[in-house]
């Protein structure tokens, strides 16, 4: 279980940081929220769909690694087999919090709890003198980097909703275990009737916010479905 904490000299001193591509953490969640900007290249390997937040109305790109709530089919080992992976992969077990609801000041945290903090081996945090290390440097001004994009991945999205182009659609797909079809509800897609119907004014402004290999990425990675079911069938197999 986790253990969240603010990072501090008097507590992580001597702490250090390994790295790992064990991804299992992840093995209940079959939706991974992504970035706007990392879709054109993880629409090479996983379906891309947006939902939306049931609290806040926001809708969010995800990446589907898995046809069934609380299995990611590429997270039941510690091994990862894809040759690409979010971002947001990379961040543990540190990350970012705010100080305030309000203010732009933020604090770095810790997982305490996670296999990667040791105190024999990897990266340190903080150098003997308690100021921090180069490594401990560039990790922070990674999340920050991720928590902007965050940010403009949010604009994406009101942007794209905005112009009533994501549609809500039901993805239907058929495993070889069963003679039934399985829906997967709940998705939103980016639509082309009314990608097609933009007024000129309008597709220029995606054209010109960069958007469109966002929108072509997103169309093209659903085609990855059948990548998908061959491991979901492959996975049945096995249990």
């Amino acid at each position: 279980m986790a253990k969240i904490v603010p990072l501090s000299t008097e507590k992580h001193l001597n702490i250090k940081l390994t790295h790992s591509n064990d991804f299992s953490r992840f093995s209940k969640e079959h939706l991974i929220p992504v970035l706007a900007r990392e879709i054109p290249s993880l629409a090479a390997e996983f379906p891309i769909v947006f939902v939306k937040n049931g609290e806040t109305g926001q809708f969010i790109p995800v990446a589907i690694m898995g046809i069934e709530p609380e299995v990611n089919l590429y997270c039941q080992s510690n091994q990862w087999d894809a040759p690409i992976s979010p971002i947001g992969f990379s961040n543990a077990p540190l990350s970012i919090a705010r100080t305030s609801e309000e203010g732009d000041n933020v604090i770095v945290c810790i997982d305490e709890e996670s296999p990667m903090v040791s105190e024999t081996e990897g990266n340190r945090l903080f150098t003997d003198e308690g100021k921090r290390s180069e490594y401990l440097t560039a990790r922070t001004n990674a999340l920050l980097d991720v928590a902007a994009m965050h940010q403009q991945t949010q604009a994406v999205c009101q942007f794209l909703a905005d112009k009533n182009l994501l549609v809500s659609q039901q993805l239907t797909i058929k495993l070889e275990r069963s003679e039934q079809k399985i829906n997967i509800n709940g998705v939103y897609l980016i639509d082309d009737k009314a990608l097609n119907e933009l007024s000129d004014e309008d597709f220029l402004e995606l054209r010109k916010k960069g958007l469109l290999p966002i929108v072509y990425a997103h169309r093209a990675s659903l085609n990855q479905m059948s990548r998908l079911i061959a491991k979901q069938n492959q996975f049945d197999k096995l249990q």
